[in-house]
């Protein structure tokens, strides 16, 4: 399971940096610094249509820095950690939270970009059609 969600997510993290930056939402042009929240939304979709089920949004804080995250089942998903200076890794799918401890995290909702606002959804929609375009699904 762990192995397949990897290859989804590098999959996905390819994908987005195929992309013009000027086809995505600002938050995702200078990805990967900050663009956690919105990619972590977009790969849960990802992950949803491919049978995983729903992951939570995980967001914390650490020296004044956010950052967000999926996770489920103790299963960490990370596609954006590389825009920290303590980590090369690109994409993280792991059950060891030694890294992601230090930012404090918890849970806020599920990750889903459809519990936002018209504009958001619409804006993310829009992301995500961009992005598995690239994917070529």
């Amino acid at each position: 399971m762990m192995n397949r969600i990897k290859e989804l997510a590098t999959l996905f993290r390819s994908a987005i940096l195929k992309c013009d930056p000027k086809s995505l939402p600002i938050t995702l042009q200078g990805y990967p610094g900050g663009a956690c929240g919105d990619a972590v939304l977009l790969l849960a979709k990802y992950l949803q249509e491919n049978n995983f089920g729903q992951f939570n949004y995980m967001l914390g804080q650490r020296e004044g820095r956010s950052h967000a995250w999926l996770q489920k089942n103790g299963v960490i998903v990370d596609i954006t950690a590389d825009q920290f200076i303590d980590q090369s890794n690109t994409v993280i799918v792991t059950k060891d939270n030694s890294w992601h401890s230090s930012f404090h995290g918890e849970a806020l909702h599920v990750a889903d970009f459809s519990i936002y606002d018209e504009h958001t959804k619409a804006m993310l929609n829009n992301a995500y059609m961009t992005i598995k375009n690239e994917i070529g699904t």
